[in-house]
């Protein structure tokens, strides 16, 4: 009986330990899950926020490309306009100093 006792003792003993350890890397298991969901979600805010600002720079970029556009088309008038400015100031000198 006293064989008995002890091994009914050792074999709860045992059961206990192995529930217990169980139980502990369930909790274990769970809190690295909760860990590398929030580390996740973190990431993903960060690459979202990362992308809309690419987004923001590409617009930028384009708007600036249209303007440089913009401007050298109105510089290239101007340049034409001094040109024939030019030309047409030339041709009263010269028609003044025939003149003299």
């Amino acid at each position: 009986m006293k064989i008995d006792i002890a091994l009914l003792i050792s074999i709860i003993s045992v059961v206990t330990v192995l529930l217990s350890s169980l139980k502990n890397s369930k909790k274990q298991d769970f809190s690295e899950v909760e860990k590398k969901a929030v580390e996740t979600a973190t990431i993903n805010v960060k690459l979202d926020a990362i992308g809309n600002d690419v987004k923001d720079i590409k617009y930028d970029i384009t708007a600036v490309k249209r303007e440089v556009t913009s401007l050298t088309e109105r510089m290239i008038i101007v340049e034409q306009k001094t040109k024939s400015a030019h030309h047409r100031i030339d041709e009263l000198v010269g028609t003044e100093e025939r003149k003299e």
